[in-house]
């Protein structure tokens, strides 16, 4: 029943069939009047019989597309023309006067209208608010009900009394004709109420692309906006029909006609809806709608210029909160890829002769698949097609293992629970390089670094500013006894002086022994830490030495004898697994233009430390070195760290160097990390690509 009551409203709003229902009325009010189904031919009768007619037909069939000064003039131009051609047959010369006069006074309204009507010109101007005051008046006194009213009234009063029978029968008739709105009916042939499904908006245009069609607006369509839920029926290359749902991605005015862009975000289906084709539906958006098609992740769609590691994309979000580091994915077929947010800019689009429209143009490079088992991305090898819609996301559907030691997370991607996992044996034993500036958080991830990695591993922190290791709980105490320590400072104090001599002065032999003594000395204390099952971590601390040259020397016997004592221990059953941590390090092993000219002592340390980066992992020894700036840096052992976490940095030298670990794009966000996010590469870290993570605590 409420189908049936739905179809028969449908039916009576048809325009067609309205004046027909009209036109059926009036011929059996003339039949039942008269005795005759068509009025005369007498003068009296066709005039108000032409105005009622007029009256009906402006209603139906004008109004509803034509309401402007042209229109007006299309009245008014017959009107008058009729008028002056029955001037000597017309009784009344006072209404003759003043019926030439208001069409006269409405025809030059609306020419006015339309000549002062400048488009190069502001609404503001004099003018444009002229032309806009003349169109209302116009309008509204020039429509055809208001003109051909006029007319039917007149002279039916003048012809018949307002008593009879006839005349009120077309009083009425004129008086519902009136209440017809125009914007309610249609012209359908259509038996059957259409499905209710929303709103018409515009129509297809051209098609962009598989995902992007567009809309020319429909002019009463003023309310569109972006992300509106759009459906309509497509024919696509296969030649059949297709039923398509998205949303309104973009608008934009183009010689003075709205345009829009509509992206398709569910599949193509054969529906049964009774959708005109090439005609698109605003539809009511719910939360379940919202969801199904990800309105709200919605970030954007892939523009030209994407590559396979790194996609552009147009950028569109409804809730502008989009940033660095964020998670994007996307669908190539039924692979699932995910990107990350490393860049974005304004562009503007030309579109034809001076428009012009701007949007935000992002970067993200390609992590690839998530690979459960393997706690990381893997790469895919192939570019997304132009137009693919992009999504924030959380990854909140991807659950991760549990994992355990070496495996360690590092961090995670920023706004998601996705874990960055470091392997810390490889990371020690390829040696790995934190670089960035003072308060970026280089020290608190080196301190919890070395809380994991002492469970199997001896570490040996080189701290000459001791506030690093003043932060370690508890504080560990130094590799080299105060007594040995200076024992061994007093020997080097000697060797140095004695090496100052001339050459045939100097006491070899007993350099030798002092040598020899200094290096077993160091030994037994290595040893002994390297023995102790009780203790994991140790910290090498300068003696009181009397000068520069001998703290070099102090430092670089025990390098020398760290390496032996690890040679010598690789081959028993006890091998040894030593972390060394150079905080600092530019103070330890500066770049050899940093050292000095002709700083032989300096270079030597730096050699010796070189030396062990390049065979340490052989005998178990590797390097955590934690520095500012790479610039200051000893590049032969910077170069031997095959991990690298890089937090916020600002000079040039270091985005050059960092540029061969971690890309040159990735290299441009190093400035505007945020505190506590890095970005992490390496042998050590369980991704494919450069990744941005954060690692606060």
């Amino acid at each position: 029943m409420k189908n049936l009551f739905k179809n028969l409203n449908f039916l009576t709003k048809n325009r067609f069939i309205i004046f027909g229902f009209f036109c059926a009325v009036f011929i059996i009010v003339q039949y039942f009047s008269f005795g005759a189904f068509l009025p005369s031919a007498e003068t009296k009768d066709l005039w108000f019989y032409s105005g009622i007619f007029m009256v009906l037909f402006s209603i139906l069939f004008i109004e509803p597309y034509y309401t402007s000064p042209k229109n007006v003039i299309t009245n008014a131009i017959p009107l008058l023309l009729v008028f002056l051609a029955i001037k000597t047959s017309f009784e009344n010369v006072v209404f003759w006067w003043t019926a030439v006069a208001i069409l006269l006074l409405l025809l030059l309204a609306s020419i006015v209208a339309l000549a002062f009507d400048d488009k190069d010109k502001s609404p503001d101007h004099w003018k444009n608010k002229t032309a806009t005051k003349l169109k209302d008046i116009v309008v509204i006194a020039g429509q055809g009900r208001v003109l051909y009213s006029a007319v039917f009234i007149y002279f039916l009063l003048t012809y018949h009394s307002i008593q009879n029978f006839y005349t009120l029968s077309l009083f009425i008739l004129w008086f519902f004709i009136l209440s017809i709105n125009p914007k309610n009916i249609h012209g359908s042939f259509a038996i059957l109420a259409k499905k209710d499904i929303g709103d018409q908006i515009g129509e297809i245009f051209s098609v962009q692309s598989k995902k992007i069609f567009l809309v020319k607006l429909f002019e009463d369509r003023k309310s569109i906006k972006k992300f509106d839920v759009v459906k309509f029926r497509y024919s696509m290359q296969d030649a059949k029909d297709f039923t398509i749902t998205g949303i309104v991605f973009d608008t934009y005015l183009l010689n003075q006609e709205k345009w829009a862009k509509i992206l398709q975000l569910a599949d193509s289906r054969k529906e049964d809806e009774k959708l005109e084709k090439n005609i698109v539906y605003k539809i009511a958006s719910n939360a379940e709608i919202n969801v199904k098609l990800k309105i709200d992740n919605l970030a954007g769609v892939v523009i030209d210029g994407s590559t396979i590691g790194k996609i552009k994309f147009e950028y569109s979000k409804k809730n502008d909160d989009l940033q660095e580091g964020d998670l994007l994915e996307l669908n190539i077929g039924v692979r699932r890829l995910f990107y990350q947010v490393i860049g974005g800019r304004t562009e503007k689009e030309k579109l034809e002769a001076r428009n012009e429209t701007g949007f935000i143009e992002g970067e993200a490079i390609q992590l690839g698949e998530w690979r459960e088992t393997e706690f990381s991305f893997q790469k895919f090898g192939w570019v997304p097609s132009i137009n693919t819609p992009v999504f924030k996301t959380d990854a909140s559907d991807i659950r991760v293992r549990a994992f355990t030691y070496p495996n360690y997370k590092l961090g995670k991607i920023p706004n998601t629970e996705l874990p960055s996992v470091v392997n810390l044996s490889e990371a020690v034993s390829h040696h790995m390089a934190l670089v960035g500036v003072t308060g970026s958080g280089k020290s608190f991830l080196v301190r919890e670094i070395i809380n994991q990695i002492k469970v199997d591993t001896k570490v040996i922190c080189v701290d000459f500013n001791k506030e690093f290791v003043s932060m370690l709980m508890p504080a560990p105490t130094n590799i080299i006894s105060d007594t040995k320590a200076e024992e061994i400072s007093e020997k080097i104090d000697w060797i140095n002086n004695e090496l100052e001599k001339f050459g045939n002065q100097q006491d070899k032999a007993q350099i030798a022994r002092k040598q020899t003594e200094i290096k077993t000395a160091l030994e037994e204390e290595i040893e002994s830490f390297l023995n102790d099952a009780t203790c994991s971590i140790k910290v090498f601390e300068l003696p009181d030495v009397s000068n520069t040259t001998g703290i070099l020397d102090y430092t670089k016997y025990f390098f020398k004898v760290l390496f032996e004592v690890a040679k010598k221990k690789q081959v028993t059953d006890n091998p040894a697994k030593i972390c060394v941590v150079l905080e600092e390090a530019h103070t330890i092993i500066p770049e050899w233009n940093f050292s000095g000219s002709g700083d032989k002592t300096s270079q030597g340390l730096v050699n010796s430390i070189g030396q062990i980066t390049l065979q340490g992992r052989k005998y178990g020894v590797g390097f955590l070195v934690v520095t500012q700036r790479t610039a200051n840096v000893s590049k032969t052992v910077l170069t031997q760290c095959n991990t690298v976490i890089c937090f916020q940095a600002f000079d040039e030298t270091s985005f050059t160097f960092l540029g061969n670990y971690i890309g040159k794009d990735m290299v441009q966000v190093l400035p505007n990390l945020k505190q506590y996010h890095a970005v992490v590469a390496g042998k050590a870290v369980k991704a494919n690509m450069p990744m941005i993570i954060d690692l606060t605590r």
